[in-house]
């Protein structure tokens, strides 16, 4: 990877068996394959465009899995489940 993706999907959000965490959102770049690639985008934020305009920012905090998913924690609101399928920017 020498140059950093510029649009991700949103896959849903991070989950245990019982328990959903709203606020964290699981993005897959196509670009990324591995878990070396993904962990370039640590601390990189993520922006998500609502169909009504609104805007609403995250910050990639953590690895998911091993094929290159990210965890974004969007601070204050979650997003609504309409969201899934989406696209996010990276903000670099």
């Amino acid at each position: 990877m020498s140059e950093f993706p510029k649009t991700g999907a949103i896959i849903g959000y991070r989950r245990s068996k019982r328990i959903i965490h709203p606020n964290f959102v699981i993005i897959k770049f196509d670009e990324i394959t591995n878990r070396k690639d993904a962990a370039k985008l640590i601390g990189k934020q993520v922006i998500w465009r609502s169909p009504a305009g609104k805007r609403k920012t995250a910050y990639i905090t953590r690895i998911h899995g091993n094929n290159g998913a990210v965890v974004a924690n969007f601070r204050g609101s979650s997003l609504p489940g309409t969201a899934f399928g989406e696209k996010v920017e990276l903000k670099i």
